[in-house]
């Protein structure tokens, strides 16, 4: 059996380690940006969309990658009319809270 010894003053705690990795999600969520038609459709392609999600009359649309970026952040994309955007967030966030950050980051909401 081996064992390895690592001082007390370096060992890390369950508290800090969560603290890490809380932080490192934090830092990967990256505000939207706008994207063309392409990009859009070419994400939609690469794998099952996680919360597929659409305005009931259709004019908007967002979608999340299945695959992570970091812990429970992933890349989202979302269509208002025919603009495109893409932003990384946590995959809690809901159609409605995914187009009012977009709408906000664009000023969309002057129409």
């Amino acid at each position: 059996m081996y064992l390895s010894f690592i001082p007390l003053h370096q060992q890390s705690d369950a508290e800090g380690e969560q603290a890490y990795w809380q932080g490192r999600e934090a830092a990967a969520v990256k505000a939207p940006s706008e994207i063309d038609v392409y990009r859009f459709h070419e994400a939609l392609g690469e794998m099952y969309p996680l919360n597929w999600s659409s305005s009931e009359n259709g004019e908007c649309e967002t979608f999340m990658m299945a695959e992570m970026y970091c812990g429970s952040v992933t890349e989202i994309y979302a269509r208002i009319g025919v603009r495109y955007f893409r932003l990384r967030d946590y995959t809690h966030r809901t159609h409605a809270q995914i187009m009012t950050c977009v709408k906000e980051a664009f000023g969309l909401y002057q129409r």
